[in-house]
């Protein structure tokens, strides 16, 4: 019976395993990057408008 459990628990284990992070692209960067810079921008903004 434990043996059993043994081996349930392995094969529910093995099925989690994380898969490989692939790195992400140039175009997922600069995408990124451009949304940063917007959320920046609109922050600076509103700072400066709401923040006096």
């Amino acid at each position: 019976m434990i043996a059993n459990l043994h081996s349930a628990n392995a094969a529910f284990y093995k099925a989690k395993e994380k898969r490989m992070v692939k790195s992400s692209t140039y175009k997922e960067r600069v995408k990124a990057d451009r949304i940063v810079m917007v959320l920046m921008l609109l922050g600076t903004i509103a700072f400066a408008v709401f923040g006096m």
